[in-house]
């Protein structure tokens, strides 16, 4: 990214002073998917392939159209279902070959019945009002780790932002696409108080090696693996 900006150094005034333009006229979630087409390879999708087994069965919660759970498939045989609010989205997922199917994960009544060795949240629980009730849910449902990836609300460029007085933006298609928001602390700490261990820390996008080295200011996706670590914490 550092590299991008020498080359575009107009692009660096634009990502820190412009507010981009709305692409869709409302939050809808079935017009958020036609609207933003098929999904493709994004670097994540490499570092949650390096994060599990061969062979491991997986829930991908919010799997959009399938494509992360599609290429799991093919680079690590991954035997994999999949949930989403988004009829339109689990349509696209279904033709591409993917078991999915359609439901509110933020619905009081939503469970989930089977158990696995990954359960996958890929950028999914910035777009809910409380995530909290999700991620309880998901305690005993796992057998090997809870993989989540979320936007880096520290990331150099979002601080930069604000230093201007301009919050940071992390959506693509509208702005209410994002109702939280996480630090790679903030995301540490609030792991722990709904009673998982933060067991690593990968990044996939942001200014190359210094993403690495200090991800909490470079990177500007995290990915973390959580373990079951019992109870709720005190959230003081």
């Amino acid at each position: 990214m550092a590299a991008y900006y020498l080359k575009k150094p107009f692009s660096l005034f634009r990502d820190i002073f412009t507010y981009p333009a709305a692409k869709i006229s409302s939050m809808d979630y079935a017009d958020y998917w036609t609207a933003r087409g098929e999904s493709s390879w994004t670097a994540r999708y490499d570092v949650f392939s390096s994060l599990i087994e061969p062979g491991t069965s997986l829930l991908d919660i919010g799997c959009g159209d399938g494509f992360a759970l599609k290429y799991l498939a093919e680079k690590k045989s991954v035997s994999g279902e999949g949930v989403d609010i988004s009829e339109a989205a689990v349509r696209a997922a279904t033709n591409r070959g993917v078991k999915a199917r359609a439901a509110d994960i933020t619905a009081a009544g939503f469970e989930i019945s089977g158990v696995y060795d990954y359960i996958l949240i890929s950028e999914v629980i910035e777009h809910i009002a409380r995530p909290e009730d999700l991620l309880r849910k998901i305690h005993g449902h796992f057998r090997k780790g809870l993989i989540v990836s979320i936007p880096n609300s520290g990331h150099y460029i979002h601080r930069l932002r604000l230093l201007f007085g301009r919050f940071p933006v992390q959506w693509m298609l509208h702005p209410g696409e994002h109702l939280r928001f996480w630090t790679l602390r903030d995301f540490r700490r609030w792991s722990e108080w709904l009673g998982f261990r933060v067991a690593g820390i990968r990044t996939s996008t942001g200014v190359l090696l210094l993403s690495g080295i200090c991800p909490a200011l470079f990177a500007d996706n995290l990915v973390f693996l959580l373990k079951d670590a019992g109870g709720v914490q005190d959230a003081s």
